[in-house]
C-alpha cells in the first residue's frame, strides 16, 4: 500500500504536467475578423535539446489542438472535415514557436523559466 501511494502521486503530477489549459478567448484574430480560442502548452519541465523532449512538447500541443477542436463523431463526414481542418491549423499555429524553443535549446543559448510556454490557437466554433 505504501507504494501505491508515490505512484499515484507521480500519475498526478504526470498527467498535471501533460494537460495543457486552454482558456477561451473572445478576441479577433489578427488574420480576420474570427474570433479564436487558445490554449498554453508548458514546455518548462522538458529538455528540447533531445528528441524525446521535442516529441512531448509535440504530444502536448496536438492534445491542446484537441481540447480546442474537440472531436466529431464518426458519422458526421462535415463536422470530421472541420474537425481536422481545426487540428491541423491549431498545430501549425503552434510550430514556429516550437521550432523557435527547440534551436535555442540545441543551441545551448536559452535558460527555460519555470512558465515557459506556447500557444495554441484555433478558431471558436
Amino acid at each position: 500500500m505504501l507504494k501505491v501511494l508515490p505512484a499515484v502521486g507521480a500519475i498526478a503530477v504526470a498527467t498535471a504536467l501533460l494537460l495543457p489549459t486552454a482558456s477561451l478567448a473572445s478576441t479577433a484574430s489578427t488574420m480576420s475578423d474570427e474570433a479564436i480560442q487558445t490554449a498554453s502548452v508548458s514546455y518548462a519541465d522538458l529538455n528540447l535539446a533531445d528528441q524525446h523532449g521535442a516529441g512531448l512538447l509535440q504530444g502536448r500541443i496536438k492534445s491542446a489542438a484537441q481540447q480546442l477542436c474537440g472531436t466529431a463523431r464518426p458519422v458526421e463526414l462535415d463536422v470530421i472535415k472541420a474537425n481536422q481542418t481545426c487540428m491541423l491549423g491549431a498545430v501549425a499555429s503552434a510550430q514556429p514557436a516550437f521550432n523557435q524553443a527547440v534551436a535555442a535549446a540545441r543551441r545551448g543559448s536559452v535558460t527555460v523559466i519555470q512558465g515557459a510556454s506556447l500557444i495554441v490557437t484555433a478558431p471558436i466554433r
